[in-house]
């Protein structure tokens, strides 16, 4: 993605770029969507106060609707894309850089940094007994639970800051390829949640199952999918909470559905050659997946904002 320098340029790149990411934004927008509604009053009634106060709600409501519930709801599936966005936008910086020039705080913000380490967890994974490791870092197993508590009890600025993370890290979880890093004898270093393997010329697993509900982000294609997924997989009697066990169930399907076609790894120059079963039952699974994380996320908004 390009970097941009002015507020301007940075709201065309929320709407009409489509960063690399877990669901990209198409995923993520449904999963705000199912969230959204599926919240009760009082908690929309807070949720919709904290983003209407968060520094860029000008460009979440950018080509909203009027009407103010419509407006909220439209504010608030924009919200769920900003953690991604801001991996292209010049006010924020990347920490983990050894050269990390840091950028002006601004109102709103307790730090511009981009935070791109909280966006996954890499579970190991060690199918051919390659040798296991866990990064010591900062990652959504730490971030994302600690953004819950916080938003329960910080003040106005803070949680509006706090709620876009927690919508867009609870859909992250909910792709399997962010929960998981496959360790293999011949990558001992770990194929990065998928983004080393490459399944078709020019394109990596990580971006099969990022692409899997689809990369239209209308308001149209978005309430369709989530009308239709909720009928498909309804909404469990009791939904867990705990992001932990939301990152459990990540690494199991990463397991049990993603690397289903061996110890390939693939390469640029000779990628692995997928059937278009396995693309299918992608789609499948990614319903599945986003169905749930939308439940998620309603699920600690109510119960962390009532």
């Amino acid at each position: 993605m390009r970097i941009l320098g002015t507020f301007a340029a940075w709201i065309a790149v929320l709407y009409l770029a489509s960063p690399a990411a877990a669901w990209d934004a198409t995923g993520h927008r449904i999963i705000a969507a199912i969230a959204y509604d599926r919240l009760t009053p009082n908690t929309r009634d807070r949720v919709d106060a904290l983003i209407k106060a968060h520094p860029d709600y000008a460009a979440f409501t950018r080509d909203a609707p009027a009407d103010p519930p419509a407006r909220a709801r439209a504010a608030f599936i924009a919200a769920a894309v900003w953690a991604d966005t801001i991996k292209g936008d010049r006010r924020f910086y990347d920490e983990t850089k050894a050269d990390a020039q840091p950028t002006p705080t601004l109102p709103g913000y307790p730090d511009m940094k981009r935070h791109t380490i909280w966006h996954y967890y890499d579970t190991p994974y060690t199918p051919d007994g390659g040798r296991p490791f866990k990064k010591d870092q900062a990652s959504a197993l730490t971030a994302l639970p600690r953004l819950l508590k916080e938003i329960t009890h910080a003040p106005p600025e803070l949680a509006a800051y706090d709620l876009p993370w927690i919508e867009h890290l609870a859909g992250d979880v909910g792709q399997p390829l962010h929960c998981v890093s496959r360790i293999l004898k011949s990558m001992p270093a770990g194929d990065d949640g998928g983004n080393l393997v490459f399944v078709t010329p020019g394109r990596n697993l990580h971006g099969l199952w990022d692409d899997a509900a689809g990369r239209d982000t209308s308001d149209a294609y978005v309430t369709k999918y989530a009308t239709d997924t909720m009928a498909e997989y309804p909404a469990p009697s009791k939904t867990e909470t705990n992001p932990k066990k939301w990152i459990a169930e990540g690494d199991r399907v990463a397991i049990t559905q993603v690397y289903t076609f061996g110890l390939e790894t693939g390469s640029r120059d000779h990628p692995i050659a997928l059937p278009e079963s396995y693309v299918e039952n992608a789609r499948r699974v990614a319903r599945e997946q986003i169905a749930a994380s939308g439940y998620r996320l309603a699920a600690v908004l109510n119960e962390r904002l009532r």
